[in-house]
């Protein structure tokens, strides 16, 4: 895990179809990238739901009024994208804090 503060979250839903359809996506950011985004399962670890709980104003405003899954927070820049049909091209601005 990262420095709090400095991490780049992914929350997600173990059985989140849209989830598991957004994985090889991030999984290739990380690979192109040479990150490792904090994955953080939230619909069965309480834990993981109160992080995702802090910054619940700006994930539902990207979420469109909902804190949903999946979802991605950068604590460095403090925003947060939504969705499965992000673009690497989206995710990648969003990694790098455009």
């Amino acid at each position: 895990m990262s420095e709090k503060g400095q991490r780049l979250i992914w929350f997600w839903g173990k059985e989140c179809p849209h989830c598991k359809q957004l994985r090889p996506t991030v999984e290739k950011l990380e690979a192109e990238m040479g990150i490792k985004l904090d994955h953080l399962e939230v619909w069965h670890n309480q834990e993981n739901q109160k992080i995702m709980q802090e910054y619940g104003d700006v994930i539902s405003d990207a979420c469109g009024g909902e804190l949903g899954v999946p979802a991605f927070y950068n604590e460095r820049t403090g925003k947060a994208i939504c969705g499965y049909k992000i673009s690497l091209e989206k995710m990648r601005s969003w990694a790098e804090g455009k």
